[in-house]
């Protein structure tokens, strides 16, 4: 039996090592599930179409890995509903560890890097007790990474990504006393050994978490 199961939007643009929906970013064998028409519109909002949470529910309901994870860090919105429905450990998004690192970090200290920083900030405060204060960074709607996504193009050029995800994090650290880095778009994942050479602080990602929760399941050069 799989220890992992990763239920994954109705996308086609490309699951790259390193992205959490990818069969090579794991040491063990891992069941990844489509989601028939959970289309990055109808997820990446400031809050999620509730008719998507019964898709992901039917999924869950029939899994029987230890544990279940999200390829969109958006579905965060649900963490609370997607866990009652199951024995096994939910993980949703990397924004899951928000609520322990706050009490370690100040939120002018915390930067999530995600693909929509608007929708984003909607999603966490609707979430959360405490409103969010810190920083949130997205994606340009000129990325190539951006267009990729919410054209759900087939193919993406890895060195224009790491290059723009770069310079855009790069620009923005300037000036701030930034401690902990939140990768919450999984897309962003594979791409973050590069953030090491210019920023020394704390990063998470949802492959933290996954790591956290089932030690060894992870492929080493993916943490």
């Amino acid at each position: 039996m799989n220890k992992v199961c990763v239920l994954q939007l109705d996308t086609k643009f490309p699951r790259i090592p390193g992205d959490v929906a990818c069969h090579e970013t794991f040491v063990w064998k891992i069941r990844v599930v489509k989601i028939k028409k959970a289309f990055v519109n109808n997820i990446v909002r400031g809050i999620p179409e509730d008719d998507q949470f019964i898709k992901f529910e039917k999924e869950i309901r029939k899994s029987n890995e230890q544990l279940i994870i999200t390829s969109c860090g958006f579905t965060y919105y649900w963490q609370d509903r997607l866990s009652q429905l199951t024995q096994s450990n939910i993980i949703s998004s990397s924004l899951c560890c928000l609520d322990l690192k706050r009490k370690i970090y100040r939120d002018e200290e915390i930067l999530i890097l995600t693909f929509d920083e608007e929708k984003l900030r909607l999603l966490i405060n609707s979430n959360l007790k405490k409103p969010f204060k810190g920083h949130i960074l997205g994606l340009r709607k000129d990325h190539h990474l951006y267009s990729t996504i919410i054209n759900d193009i087939d193919h993406l050029c890895d060195n224009t990504v790491q290059k723009e995800l770069n310079d855009l994090l790069q620009n923005f650290l300037v000036g701030k006393n930034i401690k902990l880095l939140i990768l919450e778009c999984t897309n962003i994942t594979p791409y973050k050994k590069a953030f090491r050479a210019f920023f020394h602080g704390e990063i998470i990602d949802i492959l933290s978490l996954v790591e956290e929760t089932l030690p060894g399941s992870v492929n080493a050069r993916f943490l």
